[in-house]
């Protein structure tokens, strides 16, 4: 998982003097081949801010992940190694599955800090945009999806401040090919640490293409910070072009403190509801930005209903020189050939049995290539006018014997290295023709499914939903991911003619249950006023901060004044019978004292003590 850009994070400063210098590394990387906790180092993937990070492989299992090191000259700067270590505990502390995975925290001695994080195959969303315009309804997905970790990132207390493209990679998970994670928490704000664009050191920290007004002038940064910079990414995809540009560093922050964006409508075909939900995430002042992710999420969502059912793909890149002209998906699939270099021996002409954006499986019948060793490829197929240089490092081996027992061919899988965005996008139309096109069958559920939600949209959030008042936020987000994805079938494959309707008007419905229920601040007003203690519990659990529950109880409190009474009557009965030992009466008693108060933290968490004295398991 590469870490560097063509649009770095930049210090300005003091501190940038000490910064690692951009230059060539050893020869021989003394970290390749290293043992780090059970994995071995295979390659450096590429360089940041403030680390290093190498691919590296379980030696028996094979999985893989990517390692990232301090670099060495931070290793002696306690403030530099505490950055680097925020950066591992705020995406541990948030857990999302739209942000990179982090697996463990050490050290190799004396000094070289690192942590172990789940290991991307996939492109950044720069590079795809590079590689041609992406189509409306996949623009909108991936900034969904964004708007849903961040959300959880700022319900935690982490601002993430440096959001840009190259921070955003695209990766397959479970049939989806373009899976969000977004990665890069290096510069990331903790909730109860200093809340200010300038670091203790001086240094302003940001990409100044994507840097919201309050951090160009070191002002106070929260979670509207990274609503503006998602947006100047929304901008950027919906147009193809920055709203703001400049052939130096001060006219871009100038202009994200002074001058208005451009309509985005002027410079592409872009809907009324998208572009006022662009224009209002630019804002420059931050009150009058969305107050949260969570409504910059609801905007886009409406923008998407002016779509069409189904969006038509984009056309295919150009391929380069020496590249292809039209792509057309041919039914036969011709096939893919690869002159392979490697030594001083004679080039070899072998058969590309599977080709991916990121490398490809070519059929030898003997001598292999060694192992990490760099080849040359010329890939020929009939779509190119001329054959396709590429650079590629050996990644495995399969055997005549190994093969035989897989039941496929052998030969060796290869991955592209230092691909020039023109190859890439030569690479990635070319894998995308190779790969046949899914049946257009009606949606599985169909009728059934509409059905049963059809009847459950009158229920409240947690019905639809089909979850328990206390679920998990992550069961909540799973339930409204797994809704969703079947409507999302239903709509654009139905199996009559009335679907498309119904599926539209059910996810209205479940957007907004997802609205009331996936965030903890929105769960906490939703279960506050339906009195729904259990689920306020998860709230404050999921680190909704005190200051804010207290608030929101005054308002319910206000609203309904003889609700502070009973409450206090009720608790009063409660801790009576608690003194008697009859359990049971002061549950009930302390469940009418919350469903009358249910934001009343003490009495919550009595009455939380007591379920676990009683039965250990409830509640849980």
């Amino acid at each position: 998982m590469p870490c560097s850009s063509p649009l770095p994070t930049l210090a300005f400063g003091p501190a940038a003097a000490g910064a690692e210098p951009d230059r060539p590394g050893p020869l021989v990387d003394p970290l390749v081949g290293t043992l780090v906790g059970s994995f071995q180092i295979l390659k450096l993937l590429g360089r940041g801010g403030m680390g290093t990070v190498y691919l590296a492989e379980h030696p028996v299992i094979g999985s893989r992940v990517a390692v990232k090191f301090l670099h060495e000259t931070m290793a002696t700067d306690a403030q530099g190694v505490s950055r680097f270590y925020d950066e591992a505990r705020a995406v541990n502390l948030i857990g999302h599955e739209n942000i990179v995975g982090i697996y463990d925290l050490s050290a190799l001695p004396p000094h070289r800090y690192y942590y172990v994080m789940e290991y991307l195959d996939g492109e950044t969303l720069a590079e795809r945009v590079r590689g041609g315009p992406l189509a409306p309804e996949l623009a909108l997905d991936v900034l969904l999806q964004l708007c849903d970790a961040l959300q959880c990132a700022h319900d935690h207390g982490v601002v993430h401040r440096d959001l840009k493209p190259e921070n955003v990679f695209l990766v397959q998970r479970r049939g989806r090919r373009d899976f969000v994670k977004l990665v890069d928490f290096g510069i990331a704000k903790l909730r109860g640490a200093r809340a200010a664009g300038r670091t203790e050191s001086g240094v302003i920290v940001g990409t100044p293409e994507y840097m919201a007004p309050e951090q160009c002038e070191d002002g106070p940064i929260d979670a509207r910070t990274d609503v503006y910079a998602l947006g100047v990414i929304a901008f950027e995809l919906a147009t193809g072009r920055l709203p703001f540009t400049g052939r130096g560093i001060a006219p871009l922050l100038l202009a994200h403190l002074k001058t208005a964006p451009p309509r985005p409508s002027e410079l592409a075909p872009v809907s009324p509801a998208l572009e006022r939900a662009i224009l209002r995430a630019l804002e420059k002042d931050p009150c009058a930005r969305f107050a949260d992710m969570a409504a910059f999420s609801a905007a886009l969502r409406g923008a998407r209903g002016d779509l069409p059912l189904r969006t038509p793909p984009p056309s295919p890149p150009r391929l380069p020189a020496g590249g292809a002209g039209s792509q057309k998906r041919d039914p036969a699939r011709p096939a893919l050939e690869a002159e392979v270099r490697f030594g001083s021996g004679v080039p070899a002409r072998l058969p590309l049995r599977e080709l991916t954006r990121s490398g490809a499986f070519l059929r030898a019948d003997g001598g292999l290539p060694p192992l990490l060793s760099r080849l040359r490829l010329s890939l020929s197929h009939s779509a190119l006018r001329a054959p396709l240089a590429v650079a590629a490092e050996v990644v495995r081996h399969v055997s005549p014997a190994e093969a035989e027992g897989w039941r496929m061919e052998p030969g060796f899988a290869v991955q592209f290295v230092d691909l020039a965005p023109e190859a890439r996008a030569a690479i990635a139309t070319l894998a995308d023709a190779q790969r046949p096109a899914p049946p257009e069958s009606p949606a599985p559920g169909g009728e059934p499914l509409l059905r049963d939600l059809e009847g459950r949209a009158g229920a409240d959030h947690y019905g639809f939903l089909g979850v328990p008042p206390e679920a998990e936020f992550a069961d909540v987000r799973r339930a409204v991911r797994g809704v969703r994805e079947a409507l999302e079938a239903a709509r654009t494959r139905p199996g009559a003619a009335d679907h498309p309707a119904r599926a539209t008007a059910l996810l209205v419905r479940l957007d907004a249950a997802q609205a009331a229920l996936a965030t903890p601040t929105a769960r906490l007003a939703h279960d506050g006023e339906r009195g729904n203690a259990l689920g306020v519990a998860r709230c404050l659990a999921a680190g909704v901060p005190r200051a804010l529950v207290d608030a929101r109880r005054a308002q319910l409190l206000a609203a309904t004044p003889g609700r502070e009474a009973e409450a206090s009557r009720q608790r009063s009965r409660a801790e009576v019978a608690r003194k008697l030992g009859n359990s049971g009466a002061a549950l009930a008693a302390y469940e009418a004292a919350l469903a009358a108060d249910p934001l009343h933290v003490a009495t919550l968490e009595a009455y939380l003590a007591l379920r676990r004295a009683v039965s250990p398991s409830p509640g849980r």
